[in-house]
């Protein structure tokens, strides 16, 4: 329960929160003015490091003379500056006085990681974008104030650079830096961070939850939230002696100095654990759905991960989902604002924003568009200009306008430019297959379950679902049918024999789980960063991709 204190604390935090949004809300009533000012802070920042001078940023003061200024850029073209700023080169890319906190790591689709400078200033950026959402997130869901939070987030320093700057997870640092008053209300510590094994770090803190009133989960990813759960779950038996006893598994949580840390806080509980043993007896599993009054989840649910909302559900209960927005390492780009949507509004104080429409994606020079240029019901490739250096910046997130919040777009993440397959011109994306898979399951009344569709060479090519379960009668033609549905050219090429009728395939167990784990360690990613391809676009990649491993999958909602 919480303290006095607390109570004047979190009415002081409420007052400035709103200020907070209030602000947010004032910069989207003048967009042009706002992306003006953000465009000249950022052109400051870097304007006469070695490469802006060049490009002649120093000169630059408006968005045209940006775009004549400076091409399209990707990580790759910013390389070799990031590099020499790792080695300690600070004005390779920022002008005097500039400070280097740290270095986001992020794998993309690469196989040699990205580090993504983190300024002080990006830091403000960053944590204001969560600040706003927090609030508005909280302000919809008053039950959830003062309550506690479960959050997973990775370390800050896994690494460091020749220079001693520190490279990890950007939610590390603002996890390790929040006021001491709002950290009480976080279930897990800094220190579940450093443990090196993921099953080690779910379970840590859904031990450290089990004793605690968890209003909401928060993690980007929601691949991240089934796993906490199914750990709980399948340690069942251990986690409920670790609450009678005050405990940290040490079979699980191995790190005899971590393990001692988290532990210091805990005491005996015989009375949850006896909670804990009749929910687990009377639902059949231990899941977080049982184990708390949970008012709502935070996390991606557009693309691919909506994948994962049905399993949510069974795990967490059918409770309210709020998309964290469309962000990664580089940066933010939108903060939604309502539940159980993927979209929401242009952070316009975060970048300034470029659009490249959808259809000049691949030209070799294409075009870019403001925010106030945009057009509801069309796509788009975001391109940023940012504190962390980035300047006209692919980040390759294809976009969807769904409409206007004052005079800001209302944007929802599709998938990634890159992941688009086409061995007969039909351009499928992976948006298009989860909404295929997802249509399916309604229609045949499965539950949702773990694939990879790809591609494969034959006469005529055609695609293959691979299954993390027993292939049903009328899949295959379900599938094919929704894939047409969804894209017009994959019917217009299946009506003319150009693409064969889809097929699909059971994996054995485990496969799609090995799949993940070779991926992760050839991108040297975390298990945080990682989404799971629904869409390879290699012919025949699944062949190559997909092994025997373990797997589990989730229990059914009781």
């Amino acid at each position: 329960m919480a303290s006095i204190g607390e109570h004047i604390a979190a009415r002081i935090g409420l007052i400035h929160a709103r200020r907070v949004y209030h602000r947010f809300h004032k910069a989207l009533t003048n967009v042009e003015h706002v992306q003006q000012a953000v465009l000249a802070h950022v052109l400051k920042l870097v304007g006469r490091s070695a490469f802006g001078k060049c490009y002649g940023l120093d000169r630059v003061r408006s968005p045209d003379e940006l775009r004549r200024a400076v091409p399209l850029l990707t990580y790759e073209d910013l390389r070799p500056y990031i590099d020499r700023l790792r080695e300690g080169d600070s004005g390779a890319l920022f002008s005097p006085r500039a400070r280097i906190v740290m270095f986001a790591t992020s794998s993309g689709t690469m196989a040699k990681p990205k580090y993504i400078p983190v300024t002080s200033r990006f830091v403000e950026d960053y944590r204001r974008g969560w600040n706003t959402f927090g609030l508005k997130m909280l302000s919809d869901h008053p039950a959830a104030a003062l309550r506690a939070i479960l959050q997973s987030s990775s370390r800050s320093d896994a690494s460091y650079t020749a220079a001693g700057v520190p490279c990890g997870a950007i939610t590390g640092l603002l996890a390790r830096t929040q006021k001491r008053i709002v950290r009480r209300f976080y279930v897990g510590r800094p220190e579940i961070g450093y443990l090196s094994d993921p099953q080690a770090r779910y379970y840590a803190l859904m031990r450290l939850g089990l004793n605690r009133d968890v209003a909401f989960a928060v993690t980007a990813n929601p691949a991240t939230l089934v796993r906490m759960a199914r750990v709980a779950d399948e340690n069942s038996e251990v986690l409920i002696r670790d609450v009678h006893d005050g405990t940290i598994a040490e079979q699980i949580v191995t790190d005899g100095t971590i393990r001692r840390v988290l532990q210091a806080g805990l005491r005996a509980a015989p009375a949850r654990a006896k909670e804990l043993v009749v929910l687990r007896e009377r639902c059949g599993h231990l899941r977080p759905r049982d184990c708390w009054k949970l008012e709502f989840l935070a996390c991606w649910t557009g693309g691919s991960m909506g994948h994962y909302l049905e399993r949510l559900a069974d795990w967490y209960g059918p409770v309210p989902v709020r998309d964290v927005g469309l962000l990664a390492s580089e940066g933010r780009v939108s903060i939604p604002l309502e539940d159980n949507t993927p979209a929401g509004a242009l952070d316009v104080r975060a970048a300034f924003f470029e659009f490249i429409p959808v259809e000049q994606c691949d030209a070799a020079t294409p075009g870019t568009l403001t925010a106030r240029e945009l057009q509801v019901g069309q796509d788009y490739v975001v391109v940023l200009s940012n504190s962390a250096g980035l300047v006209r910046y692919r980040l390759d997130d294809v976009v969807r306008v769904r409409g206007w919040l004052e005079e800001a777009p209302v944007v929802e993440f599709l998938y990634r430019a890159g992941r688009v397959s086409s061995v007969a011109g039909e351009k499928l994306t992976e948006n298009q297959v989860v909404t295929a898979v997802r249509s399916v399951c309604a229609e045949m009344n499965l539950p949702e379950f773990d694939y990879v569709l790809a591609p494969c060479w034959d006469e005529p090519p055609f695609y293959r679902l691979n299954c993390a379960m027993p292939v049903v009668d009328g899949l295959a033609r379900s599938m094919d049918t929704a894939l047409a549905a969804q894209n017009e050219e994959y019917a217009s090429r299946r009506k003319s024999l150009r693409l064969g009728e889809l097929q699909a395939r059971s994996l054995p167990a485990g496969a799609i789980a090995a799949m993940d784990r070779r991926i992760m360690a050839s991108r040297e990613s975390s298990a945080e960063q990682y989404k799971r391809p629904c869409l390879l676009t290699r012919p025949g990649a699944d062949n190559g991709f997909l092994a025997e491993g373990s797997d589990g999958g989730p229990p059914t909602s009781g």
